[in-house]
């Protein structure tokens, strides 16, 4: 296809680079902090900087959770652990806390915490353990479930590696735990059983899920700890039984403020293509997303850098917050742009370019000298599908699996879930029928410490953000 940028133009990887380091300077992005706000001024000054019109820092109300305490030790030995995100909560807002006081519970382990294991045990008044263990991926099997979903692999190298694990779909988890609330536990331990290096913290919240065992909220308190300590406490519960300990935590859920960040560049039609990553990270989020961001960045450097007569739609670029608590900064930044009567025709979002690792048997990571593969979803209703797919593969980025999702009109309805849904921050624009090109990867350490500016494959940040730039040029001629 002809080329429809002018690639001298686009800013070198060496700048996309200068900014994912800048970004990930604070040690986390977490929404409703200090971190959070220095990420959020950071970008809306870069916005600046290139020319965009209309820079602006939206504050939104989100539900955060805080955690001020935390301990675990059992039979008078303490194990090092990390609280489980979106658990020990009892009401909308509030603190709440358990083992403050210091008094012990008798701990039982329960295996995988499958039917079974829970099967004629009396849990109630008690702490349950369980291994918690995730499922194993790979694109060819990631394909089949994407009906009709098309894979780019020219040299098949999807089929080759193994040693890969889903980390963002439930495994066995949560519903060991949700079988301890129904059991009448009194908390919930997690041994990462299959996880990395034998880390003790893991950031997936699914709260959505207890509904379904009829939790309004997540109130048991949990806590992951490592494969080493789990190891060592099964060896224990082996010889002895059940056991005594102290599991103690004290948190806080209460709204505190998001913070979105957007700009536009005028074109020929007030018709809207939006391109978009979010800015919050538990960690320092080199990949994410501090990946994303700096294309959006390089995106919104790029186009200020062509006359308005040749933009045929106006340019919008934002940076949303909320991918770790509740979304709300997201449904916001969409209302408001609906009730100042703004059309986003499209969202282009762009999440997590990373390098590709995988585990051996000892869960030693490795890296293969590839950038990780990738799920790209695209409104099918857009009639992008080709585009994107050509445009891919122009710029050699392979190992893509494309799938073509239905545009839904679900503004606030209740969720439920759909075997076409986009899985990636775009999923409340395609929801509420803006049409999307979503890219996202499944790195398996971005919930991780290790998540770094070493983790960015500098060398394919041109070809990513020269490939959307195309998109959204063709998109703003057709849409």
């Amino acid at each position: 296809m002809t080329t429809t940028i002018k690639r001298e133009l686009f800013p070198k990887k060496e700048e996309i680079f200068s900014w994912i380091e800048d970004l990930t300077q604070w040690g986390h992005r977490k929404t409703g902090t200090p971190e959070g706000r220095k990420s959020a001024e950071y970008i809306a000054e870069k916005m600046k900087e290139f020319g965009l019109e209309d820079v602006k820092i939206e504050e939104v109300p989100s539900m955060c959770m805080t955690v001020d305490a935390y301990k675990l030790d059992i039979e008078g030995e303490p194990i090092e652990c990390f609280y489980a995100n979106g658990t020990n909560r009892r009401a909308e807002e509030g603190s709440f806390e358990i083992g403050m006081d210091g008094e012990d519970s008798e701990f039982v382990y329960l295996g995988a915490g499958e039917d079974t294991d829970f099967k004629n045990i009396n849990v109630r008044g008690k702490v349950v353990v369980c291994d918690i263990y995730f499922p194993a991926s790979d694109m060819v099997n990631l394909r089949r479930l994407y009906q009709g979903a098309y894979l780019y692999d020219p040299e098949d190298k999807s089929s080759k590696l193994t040693g890969k694990y889903n980390i963002y779909s439930p495994g066995n988890w949560p519903y060991n735990y949700c079988r301890a609330f129904e059991g009448g536990a009194v908390g919930f331990i997690g041994i990462l059983a299959d996880y990395y290096d034998d880390p003790y913290w893991y950031s997936e919240d699914y709260t959505d899920m207890g509904k379904d065992f009829g939790l309004e909220y997540m109130s048991l308190p949990a806590m992951w700890i490592s494969r080493s300590s789990g190891k060592a406490l099964k060896a224990k519960f082996k010889e002895k039984g059940a056991l005594r300990g102290h599991m103690k935590m004290r948190s806080t859920y209460g709204y505190k403020n998001a913070l979105n960040i957007s700009g536009k560049l005028k074109g020929k039609s007030p018709e809207i293509i939006l391109m978009h990553s979010h800015h919050d990270a538990v960690f320092a989020g080199a990949v994410q997303d501090a990946s994303g961001i700096s294309e959006m960045l390089a995106l919104a450097k790029y186009f200020s850098q062509v006359p308005e007569k040749e933009r045929e739609k106006t340019m919008m670029f934002a940076a949303t917050d909320t991918h770790y608590t509740d979304y709300m900064g997201h449904q916001a930044f969409i209302k408001k742009r609906m009730a100042e009567g703004e059309k986003m025709v499209l969202d282009i979002a762009i999440e997590h370019i990373g390098k590709e690792t995988y585990f051996d048997e000892n869960y030693v990571e490795h890296e293969t000298g590839e950038v990780e593969s990738r799920v790209v979803y695209i409104t099918r209703e857009s009639g992008l599908n080709d585009i994107v797919i050509d445009k891919f593969k122009e710029y050699g980025l392979d190992k893509t699996i494309f799938f073509q999702v239905g545009l839904k009109h679900n503004l606030d309805g209740e969720y439920e879930f759909s075997p076409d849904e986009v899985i990636s921050d775009a999923y409340y624009f395609n929801e509420w029928g803006i049409p999307v090109v979503s890219m996202v990867a499944a790195e398996m350490y971005i919930y991780h410490p290790s998540d770094k500016p070493n983790r960015i494959p500098i060398d394919a940040l041109e070809p990513f953000g020269m490939a959307f730039a195309e998109i959204a040029m063709i998109a703003a001629r057709q849409l």
